[in-house]
């Protein structure tokens, strides 16, 4: 056999392996890989974050307290028609507050406005009209600068005492028995217009002096010069507990007198040409 017959067809084969080894992938290869693991890492970051803040926001959610329910703005409610809300608003504010023995400072009866004429007369007169005089001790307003209200959204009160001409029988007059007058007054006035519907002013006869040394007093408010204590609990004005003649707070009091003084009046009535009665007041100019 010549040497030409040792040539032998050649074929071409895979490169060999290293055995249980690797083939390292192209540099291209590893750098596309490498990208997408880096694509897939922030993916997977920005799912844990979305998925935390889930959690979290369940988590709050469920453990958060159901909210407070809001503050009634007292405790007693009246029921029932309008009429009926005034009866039981000047039973239970009247009771509450007494004399040093112990026994009620006042009755208080409530109705539309009038003035009685008499049996002969043939009973209550309807008022038609509350005419203000104003307080001319400043000069800045006029005498004949009359304030004209329509006594149809008017409600009365008469404070009246077991003494003679409703006076208070017992104890001795006093500045600060009259300011727990007027303090009832202002309690008076503040839950007929918070719970009695379309009435726009409060008018609270005071009980007169014994002696008569002098004229009788009316405590007289527009539901708008108490607008601000209307929108918060009654608690913020007054305190819950009526206090004892004399052991009103300096708070408290201030209040009270801030709002009832200025508007505080005597009163008298005159007959209007159609036989109703219009109410007058005169300013109590304190101090003069």
């Amino acid at each position: 056999m010549s040497d030409n017959t040792h040539d032998s067809t050649l074929i071409d084969a895979e490169p060999a392996r290293p055995v249980g080894g690797k083939v390292s992938a192209p540099r291209s290869e590893r750098a596309r890989q490498s990208s997408y693991r880096g694509r897939f890492g922030v993916v997977y970051f920005l799912l844990a974050v979305v998925t935390g803040v889930a959690v979290g926001g369940f988590l709050v959610l469920v453990s958060r307290a159901d909210p407070a329910p809001p503050v009634p703005w007292s405790d007693f409610v009246p029921e029932g028609s309008e009429a009926a809300k005034a009866k039981q608003i000047a039973a239970r504010i009247s009771e509450r507050y007494k004399l040093a023995n112990g026994q009620q400072l006042a009755a208080a009866l409530v109705g539309p406005p009038a003035v009685s004429a008499g049996a002969s007369q043939g009973g209550d007169i309807p008022v038609r009209a509350i005419a203000i005089r104003p307080d001319t001790s400043t000069g800045q307003r006029e005498e004949d600068d009359i304030d004209i209200i329509d006594a149809q959204g008017n409600l009365m009160f008469i404070l009246c005492g077991l003494g003679q001409n409703c006076s208070i029988k017992g104890g001795t007059p006093s500045e600060a028995r009259h300011a727990l007058l007027r303090r009832e007054a202002l309690e008076l006035a503040l839950y007929t217009f918070k719970h009695v519907e379309d009435v726009n002013s409060v008018a609270v006869f005071l009980p007169p002096r014994p002696d008569g040394a002098a004229a009788g007093t009316s405590v007289f408010l527009r539901k708008s010069d108490v607008k601000d204590e209307l929108r918060q609990p009654l608690a913020s004005t007054l305190a819950p507990t009526v206090p004892a003649i004399g052991k009103m707070s300096k708070v408290e009091l201030a209040k009270v007198d801030r709002i009832t003084q200025p508007r505080l009046y005597t009163y008298e009535y005159q007959q209007a040409q159609d036989g109703s009665a219009v109410l007058v007041l005169d300013p109590v100019i304190l101090g003069a």
